[in-house]
């Protein structure tokens, strides 16, 4: 069992991996990276998050620009692959850009329960490089997504969750990362095996068809059932 600080150290290292060889991919492809939309430093936390992808569409041209001028460096580098704060709840100003994610995922957290597991939580990408929906991610080629994959998987090992849930109702997504036994157990949640330790996957907060506030909260209360 990790202790504390065998986790901050080997998150260190994983960091400086995964920053090194996406900015070899993103100079070939064009494409911006984003792997975290938390802080990442909360060991064994109450619940990992994993979106698919991040749905946008910056270059890496342009983030270079941003990174020279804002921060004057060369490029994405492992101190800026996640958040100071958790912005699944708290505001991180004036370059926070989350109001409407936070305001969509607490229809879902919407109990006192349900939301002291998104405090202690931290939420990640599967794939790290801006694809506008996640049927494009194909485009990125198999070499890119394997490589992100295989990291998610490594990282849910270094940062030991109590519970893993998927953002995505397709079972495609789920496959990839090695889940396997995938069952559909209620209207909105699926559940699925990884490595002995039970995952469960709801639909994303911003997927068509649950965008409605009521349907939001039947997926949080559903979602509830199965947390530890």
């Amino acid at each position: 069992m990790k202790t504390k600080e065998e986790f901050l150290q080997k998150r260190e290292i994983w960091l400086n991996e995964v920053a090194d060889q996406c900015h070899e991919y993103a100079l070939e492809i064009d494409k911006d990276f984003y792997v975290f939309q938390s802080s990442s430093k909360l060991f064994r936390p109450d619940i990992l998050l994993i979106g698919i992808n991040p749905g946008d569409s910056g270059t890496y041209k342009d983030a270079l620009k941003n990174i020279k001028q804002n921060k004057n460096e060369d490029r994405r580098n492992a101190d800026n692959l996640d958040y100071p704060k958790n912005l699944l709840v708290e505001s991180g100003g004036d370059w926070d850009k989350m109001d409407s994610v936070r305001k969509k995922i607490k229809t879902i957290f919407h109990s006192e329960n349900l939301f002291k597991y998104l405090e202690n939580s931290v939420m990640m990408n599967m794939i790290y490089f801006n694809t506008k929906s996640s049927s494009d991610i194909k485009n990125l080629g198999d070499e890119i997504i394997n490589y992100c994959t295989s990291k998610t998987v490594q990282f849910v090992e270094i940062i030991e969750p109590r519970n893993i849930v998927f953002f995505t109702s397709d079972s495609r997504f789920l496959k990839k990362c090695g889940i396997t036994d995938i069952k559909k157990v209620g209207d909105f949640t699926k559940i699925g095996k990884w490595k002995g330790r039970e995952v469960i996957a709801i639909p994303h907060f911003s997927a068509r068809g649950y965008s409605a506030y009521d349907i939001k909260n039947k997926i949080g209360s559903e979602l509830e059932k199965f947390l530890k």
